[in-house]
Order: structure tokens, then C-alpha cells, then sequence
């Protein structure tokens, strides 16, 4: 079954968007696809599809930069899983 992961995301300054757009630009694969949206200047969403969860648990490189970003204090994130129904 597909999984998702959705990573909402409020940048503390603007400036900081090529940072998001180093790791999570928009990119698809097989069994992978990937969604940065920017709805406003300095929020946005990257939305994650795998082809299952085993995968999601693998691929964490997206993740893990969204992470750095809070823990250096540059963003505030909220992170969503689930399987795709």
C-alpha cells in the first residue's frame, strides 16, 4: 500500500527558501515522488509518496534536512504519515 509523508514548514526568515529547495525540490521516480509547495512567502509544504511504508522508513534524507533546519532554530515543523487510501 502507498504511504505519504506531509512536512509543513514556517521559515523564521524568507531568505532561508534555497535551503529548502537544496533537499526537497519537486523530483519523481519510480516507486517515489516528491512535492515542494510554497504557499506564502515563507511557509510551505513538501509532500513525500513512497511505493510503502518500508521504503518511507528508508528514505529519510528530506526529513532529516527539514529536522536540521528546526534544530539550528531556522524553521518550525510539523510532520504527517500515513498509508494512502
Amino acid at each position: 500500500m502507498r504511504y505519504s509523508r506531509c512536512i509543513n514548514f514556517t521559515l523564521l526568515a524568507p531568505s532561508i527558501w534555497p535551503l529548502i529547495e537544496a533537499f526537497s525540490k519537486t523530483e519523481k521516480k519510480e516507486g517515489y515522488e516528491r512535492y515542494l509547495c510554497k504557499t506564502s512567502q515563507n511557509t510551505g509544504i513538501i509532500y513525500e509518496v513512497f511505493l510503502n511504508k518500508k521504503i518511507a522508513s528508508e528514505k529519510l534524507d528530506v526529513l532529516l534536512g527539514a529536522q536540521a533546519l528546526k534544530e539550528q532554530l531556522l524553521a518550525k515543523i510539523a510532520v504527517s504519515e500515513g498509508e494512502i487510501i
